[in-house]
């Protein structure tokens, strides 16, 4: 069980260094997904690894041995986690908790901002357009989701670049952006390693809708220069609600420079690794709960079902 019982943590921590190197390699749709699925697998393998090593601690404890109805000193010769080892990943269960609190909050905060602003917009379609000088563009969820685009930023661009900026908005909130943002942060929250996965996402969902509006216009080098105006005219500095996805968001050099070259092909040898090590990670926490199980019954003092006789004394099962 010593092995197994890290494993969750092994897996874990080698899908939050592999998973930022791999996806800008794939096409943004499937690098989102991947992100957001190891974002999700990584932080549930950390809480259970740590969990379960905590609970070996605990076991330990004559009165939570007695509750759970198994023999304390029994669990202390089958127990191979360390008192110190249990206590520590303990402690750092709690800052963990705190932390996903503390995450928790705030989104839930900016998101009745984002739901107020959205109540308050005049109009009732998708497209807000708002009497401002100062250029800006930006999608927002909640339940009811807005592309708000200022007259300052539609003074400073063509007719065509114009429809470049609305498609791009409107595939943010047609493939809810901020969702896979607001879980990315929140996973980051739990597990400090996966903090690379923000900028990272913020990137993708924006080759995402990149891509997606090169595909509905037809003119890759259209969307680029637009990208390109849209930072120029200073988009990213403009104010917006916390969650909002801006339209000059994520690395503007990097998005030009991958719409001035072909679409990136699929990348099926990628892809399936990333899958088989988000599968091990599951597998690896399965595996660890069915662990401690087995030492539970172990140390358990009830009648075994088949013999009769108390599991763990000598000559049972």
């Amino acid at each position: 069980m010593d092995v197994s019982v890290y494993l969750p943590l092994y897996l874990g921590f080698a899908l939050a260094v592999v998973t930022p190197r791999v996806v800008p390699l794939l096409p943004p749709r499937t690098g989102v997904w991947c992100l957001s699925a190891a974002a999700v697998t990584a932080a549930a393998s950390w809480l259970v690894s740590l969990a379960l090593i905590s609970f070996t601690g605990l076991g330990r404890i004559r009165f939570v041995a007695d509750e759970g109805d198994w023999s304390a000193s029994l669990w202390r010769r089958l127990d191979p986690i360390g008192v110190w080892t249990a206590r520590i990943a303990g402690a750092v269960l709690c800052v963990c908790v705190a932390m996903f609190v503390a995450v928790l909050l705030r989104e839930l905060r900016s998101r009745r901002v984002v739901n107020r602003l959205t109540s308050g917009l005049e109009s009732t379609g998708l497209m807000v357009f708002v009497d401002d000088e100062t250029p800006h563009a930006y999608a927002v969820g909640g339940r009811r989701p807005r592309v708000v685009i200022s007259r300052g930023l539609l003074r400073t661009m063509a007719p065509a670049e114009r429809r470049a900026v609305f498609e791009h908005e409107t595939a943010h909130v047609r493939h809810h952006h901020g969702t896979h943002l607001m879980v990315l942060r929140l996973c980051a929250g739990i597990n400090p390693l996966l903090r690379p996965f923000r900028p990272v996402g913020e990137l993708a969902v924006e080759r995402w809708a990149d891509e997606e509006t090169a595909a509905q216009i037809g003119d890759r080098s259209l969307v680029a220069r637009t990208v390109l105006r849209a930072a120029l005219a200073g988009v990213t500095h403009a104010d917006r609600p916390a969650g909002a996805l801006a339209h000059s968001g994520g690395d503007v050099s990097r998005r030009v420079r991958a719409l001035m070259q072909a679409p990136p092909p699929p990348r099926r040898s990628m892809t399936m690794a990333t899958t088989a090590l988000l599968v091990a990670t599951i597998s690896a926490s399965v595996l660890s709960a069915s662990s401690v199980n087995r030492m539970i019954s172990a140390a358990s003092l009830r009648p075994a079902s088949t013999s009769g006789c108390l599991v763990g004394r000598p000559g049972c099962p």
